[in-house]
């Protein structure tokens, strides 16, 4: 009777189910960032959904989200004004001996309006009401294979396509990326990474661009209130059948060309716990690599954050950064922000947002990706924006643990 009661123990699962809705107003004096800027209100509703079933070595997770963004005022003319954004992910991991081995597997879907997805990613405005899905899978393991030794393997692919088949290029992206991290001593230790991406494009000459990513790294925790992370390494990318002679811009050529480029990359972070209650936050990075509709981009980045804790219900933030995107040309952008958030109650949230943009003028001509033809920046000249967000969110248990 026990052994034939196992297979029913093993696989029940402990369920809950998490939700949350949050609604956000925004009033922005230059939303798509025009050289002639004119002002728009927005608003946008959002709800998520989490479903977990767990075992003593195992969890399932279940996500599902979407939102409904709408702009208003003489700032959208001649742009779409509504948007939405919804997908699902489902994840199975499986733990190990210890905490820090695990397999797992996941899949997720998503679909979003064009004008968003480039929106979000590129700061470029884009009058179309077609729709991006992405469809991914994803696996990795995760091992300690020593006391102070562990490695992780991880692989994903994301099928690119849009609705209509007109409104973009479609494309396939896979990556492949081992990792090896050595603890020195209990406060430092190093990183080893490798990574391989391959995309496919869907175009005229079926062009194929090949990205190799090796770092080397250190994590060091200095002193009970300073630790730093950084990883350096080289990014090779080779172009075949591209319709330029570069992978960043070049004369556009009528025949498939092949190209290559070097450029190295990286990433560093620093966290000072200044105060008890103030953590100083510094990340900068440089990368190479595409963005959400296939485009090639070089991105150079530097964010500062200052985090104070107020009282137990509220916290007050300030960001400052700035980036440059490279491609076809070359583009920068400055921001600060002042973020105050205040818990009403246990799953109420409140949060109220002053933030500033800059961009400056774009440099070189070309403001099409060669390779899916879609804008590679929002605009040539400078553009201003200042905007005030209120952002409420309310959480909450929709079935506990224990079922």
């Amino acid at each position: 009777m026990c052994f034939g009661m196992v297979p029913s123990v093993a696989f029940a699962f402990d369920w809950s189910i998490k939700a949350s809705e949050s609604e956000t107003v925004e009033l922005n004096s230059n939303q798509f960032m025009r050289t002639s800027p004119a002002g728009s209100v927005g608003s946008s509703t959002t709800l998520n959904a989490n479903a977990q079933g767990r075992t003593p070595t195992s969890k399932f997770d279940l996500y599902g989200d979407g939102t409904y963004k709408k702009y208003w005022g003489p700032g959208v003319a001649g742009t779409a004004s509504e948007f939405l954004n919804y997908g699902f992910r489902a994840r199975y991991e499986v733990a190990e001996k210890t905490r820090f081995d695990r397999e797992y597997v996941e899949t997720s879907w998503r679909q979003q309006n064009t004008s968003l997805a480039l929106l979000n990613d590129l700061g470029v405005a884009v009058p179309t009401s077609g729709n991006i899905s992405r469809l991914t899978a994803t696996g990795g393991i995760d091992r300690s294979i020593t006391a102070i030794d562990t490695v992780s393997l991880f692989a994903t692919s994301t099928r690119t396509s849009y609705e209509p088949s007109s409104g973009g290029t479609p494309f396939t992206d896979t990556v492949a990326r081992g990792n090896w991290r050595r603890s020195l001593n209990p406060i430092t230790a190093i990183n080893i990474s490798s990574e391989y991406e391959l995309l496919e494009y869907d175009n005229a000459f079926n062009t194929r661009v090949q990205i190799s990513r090796n770092q080397v790294g250190v994590d060091a925790t200095l002193s009970a209130v300073l630790s730093f992370r950084a990883n350096v390494g080289a990014a090779y990318l080779v172009t075949d059948g591209g319709a330029s002679s570069s992978a960043f811009g070049g004369v556009v050529t009528a025949t498939p060309a092949s190209s290559s480029l070097l450029d190295w990359i990286g990433d560093a972070v620093l966290t000072y716990r200044m105060l008890k209650s103030t953590t100083l936050s510094i990340i900068a990075s440089q990368s190479v690599g595409p963005s959400v509709v296939g485009s090639l981009f070089k991105r150079d980045s530097v964010t500062a954050t200052l985090s104070h804790t107020v009282n137990s219900q509220s916290t007050l933030s300030l960001s400052a950064s700035g980036n440059r995107q490279t491609s076809t040309t070359t583009t920068d952008f400055a921001s600060a922000s002042a973020t105050y958030s205040y818990n009403l109650t246990r799953d109420w949230l409140a949060q109220l947002t002053y933030r500033y943009q800059h961009r400056f003028a774009s440099t070189g001509t070309a403001i099409f990706d060669p390779i899916t033809g879609t804008p590679t920046v929002s605009g040539t000249g400078p553009a201003d924006s200042h905007s005030m967000m209120l952002v409420v969110t309310h959480n909450w248990t929709v079935l506990p643990p224990g079922n």
